[in-house]
């Protein structure tokens, strides 16, 4: 019985990769053009960081497709065994990070405040998560391909 490749290995799954990237250059022209349009500082920065973020997926998305066609991914137990300490010390930070954040978001009293803070950590979150998970492929020692 033939091996069945994995679904990322089709011709649909990197369409739609690639159509989602033409969907994150439209995010960063609409964000551009609201940044030109407006003079509200709130705004602008709001704008800002979805267009930073949008950079990043697609760099992101970029980085996929290329793992896909042209270079596999692959982290061995010892690439991430070296890198223990310094993602061991970056969680805790990211952790302290969080535990500032949300004292601050529980003490704010006005939306504008509020609606940062809450960025901020979603942010933060999002970091601890992603290190977290580089910790677990560090423990499990695997491959990723």
């Amino acid at each position: 019985m033939a091996k069945k490749k994995p679904v990322e290995q089709s011709a649909a799954f990197l369409k739609t990769i690639r159509d989602w990237q033409k969907l994150e250059d439209e995010t960063i022209r609409h964000a551009d053009t609201l940044m030109k349009k407006s003079k509200n500082r709130l705004v602008k920065m709001t704008m800002e960081m979805i267009k930073h973020d949008s950079q990043k997926h697609k760099a992101m998305q970029q980085m996929l497709i290329d793992s896909l066609t042209k270079e596999a991914f692959i982290l061995t137990p010892d690439e991430l065994a070296s890198m223990s300490d310094g993602l061991n010390k970056h969680l805790a930070a990211e952790a302290k990070s969080l535990e500032l954040a949300d004292a601050a978001l529980n003490s704010s009293e006005l939306f504008v405040t509020r609606y940062i803070l809450s960025y901020l950590i979603a942010d933060e979150q999002k970091h601890h998560s992603l290190l977290s998970k580089l910790n677990e492929l560090k423990r499990a020692t695997v491959f990723v391909t």
